[in-house]
C-alpha cells in the first residue's frame, strides 16, 4: 500500500519532518487481552489483521487536522 510506504519518501531527507500514525488496530479490549497474554496478532501485514471500525472517525479527524496544521506552517 502506498500510504505504508510513505516514510520511504523523507526518511532519507532529514530536511523533511513527518508523522506516521497508525489507528484503530483492533478494538482495545482484544488488543490489551492479547498483549497481557504476550502476543502482537493484529499488526498490519498478518492474516489476524483486524480494524477497530469505531477509530475511523477518530484517525479522520487526525488525518484532517494533519493537514491543515501542514498547509498553515508556511
Amino acid at each position: 500500500m502506498g500510504s505504508e510506504d510513505f516514510h520511504h519518501l523523507v526518511i532519507h531527507n532529514p530536511k523533511y519532518a513527518y508523522c506516521y500514525v497508525q489507528v484503530g488496530v483492533a478494538e482495545p479490549k482484544r488488543f490489551n487481552e492479547s498483549f497481557a497474554a504476550g502476543k502482537l496478532p493484529f499488526n498490519a501485514h498478518n492474516g489476524d489483521f483486524e480494524v477497530d471500525i469505531n477509530a475511523i472517525p477518530y484517525g479522520t479527524k487526525v488525518g484532517i487536522v494533519a493537514m491543515l496544521a501542514i498547509f498553515n506552517h508556511g
